[in-house]
């Protein structure tokens, strides 16, 4: 529990940092309000968290449909390359998962001083 509050926390810190460092060069990301900056950092995380989360389901980088590529894998000896497909989709899920809890906090905060 630790471990995923130091992540978190670090995950929102490099968030504000990107946004920052975008507010110098592109206006729209220039504000003033704390709610907007806020969103900002939300929008930085979970567009992460998508990215990442989409990833493990549709990526195809370690086998592909392809009579070649499977000729190759079989002659690998002594390795699963399902297995590696499952661990690679699960760390996948996990960073998404990660990322998508980092930014609840922002966004709560968003959500709260929008309306106070």
């Amino acid at each position: 529990m630790l471990n995923l509050l130091k992540k978190v926390a670090l995950i929102n810190l490099t968030a504000a940092l990107v946004v920052l460092a975008l507010s110098q060069f592109f206006p729209f990301f220039a504000t003033t309000r704390l709610v907007d900056f806020l969103f900002f950092v939300v929008i930085v995380i979970w567009v992460l968290a998508k990215l990442m989360w989409e990833g493990g389901v549709h990526s195809k980088t370690t086998r592909l449909d392809d009579p070649k590529a499977d000729k190759v894998y079989k002659m690998v000896e002594g390795h699963d390359f399902d297995k590696d497909q499952q661990e690679h989709y699960r760390m996948n899920y996990h960073t998404g998962l990660v990322l998508f809890i980092a930014g609840l906090p922002a966004f709560i905060a968003c959500f709260v001083l929008q309306f106070l």
